[in-house]
């Protein structure tokens, strides 16, 4: 009995072995990304001098290559069955679900491309992916299918002729939860963005409330679309516009938490998305829990959209976080940012909807 015990145990195990899937893993982060997050971490951790920076080390065209700003993704790739004027559409689709419910769906720039980086997509999920041909004459055919998962962390997004762009989700909070990905948005002026960057944005991404914090333009509506809402407010970056922006920011943060209540995900930019949208950036992400070191980590990820000597290290928050600290307590950098907040017109009940709704957990209201 015992034998036949053990015969019986070796078979399923045998069997689990062969059914183990072979599938790819895709890291959304490009390898530059991947490689600063490590060493940034290390490097911050161990060193609070805030004139040290290594970002420059990683958003080097030379060793990574062009468009470090943009995410990693999953290539596919297909034969064309006819020429490109029988073509009517190439449509790709990647959905979590196998029957392509909720799919994000993706045009080539050509009907005669064969080949697509699927990007844009959540770390740490299955995705299953289908490229379909559409004639003119009503011919639909499926020319690649399969399945991937996804990891990393930062979710950068490629928005067609726009820069900059990434998802605030997917960092660590002070409140022991992580920030959720798919609802606050920071990017470069979106006035470029082609036709598929906005469905990408917009359809795939529900990014459908544009927060504009440019004094050199006049515009009343957004770029993205009339579906978009559009609010522009002209804003100042740094130290500065912390102690003089008060109703500024107060009205930046109640517009977004107005957009969030209709479930729109939000967006906001300045012209290249680094100084007055890193300020303001600076001030959600300290509402929402980060700490020093990945205030700073995603304060430099705005590098990788730069060239030459125009960077952004993390010095440039220094004085900053200086500032945000004297609102105290001395051990609490969380309080300290909820505090400013508090004192620059907001509402506690306001502040914890905020935190409730982008935060993995909910947040007791004691911390003013």
């Amino acid at each position: 009995m015992k034998k036949h015990l053990l015969l019986i145990l070796a078979l399923l195990a045998v069997t689990q072995v062969f059914a183990r899937e072979d599938i790819e893993v895709v890291n959304i982060e490009n390898k530059a990304v991947q490689e600063y997050m490590v060493d940034a971490l290390k490097t911050y951790t161990n060193n609070k001098n805030y004139s040290y920076s290594i970002v420059t080390q990683y958003n080097s065209s030379s060793k990574y290559g062009s468009k470090l700003y943009w995410p990693n993704g999953k290539l596919v790739k297909w034969t064309p069955t006819t020429s490109e004027s029988n073509i009517q559409e190439i449509k790709i689709y990647a959905s979590e679900n196998e029957d392509y419910k909720n799919a994000y769906t993706f045009n080539p720039d050509e009907k005669s491309a064969s080949s697509y980086m699927i990007r844009n997509l959540l770390p740490k999920k299955t995705y299953y992916y289908k490229v379909e041909e559409i004639l003119y004459d009503g011919t639909r055919t499926i020319m690649a299918e399969g399945k991937f998962k996804t990891t990393g962390q930062v979710r950068m997004i490629q928005v067609r002729n726009s820069t900059n762009v990434r998802d605030l989700g997917g960092w660590n909070t002070l409140y022991g939860c992580k920030v959720k990905y798919g609802k606050l948005f920071r990017s470069a002026s979106l006035e470029r963005t082609n036709a598929n960057g906005r469905h990408d944005f917009v359809e795939n991404l529900n990014v459908r409330a544009e927060l504009d914090l440019r004094y050199e333009t006049k515009r009343e509506s957004s770029p993205l679309g009339s579906e978009v809402k559009y609010l522009r407010i002209t804003h100042k970056a740094g130290t500065q516009a912390l102690q003089s922006h008060f109703d500024v920011y107060s009205k930046d943060l109640r517009w977004i938490i107005k957009m969030m209540k209709e479930g729109r995900s939000v967006d906001w930019h300045c012209a290249i998305g680094c100084d007055r949208c890193g300020t303001l950036s600076f001030l959600i992400e300290g509402l929402l829990g980060l700490n020093e070191v990945d205030l700073s980590r995603d304060f430099e990820l705005s590098t990788f959209s730069l060239n030459g000597s125009n960077h952004r290290p993390r010095g440039h928050i220094k004085g900053m976080l200086s500032y945000i600290k004297t609102f105290g307590p001395d051990d609490d950098l969380a309080h300290c940012f909820f505090n400013y907040w508090y004192a620059i017109g907001m509402e506690p009940e306001e502040l914890v909807y905020f935190l409730d709704n982008i935060l993995d957990k909910k947040v007791k209201n004691d911390n003013h």
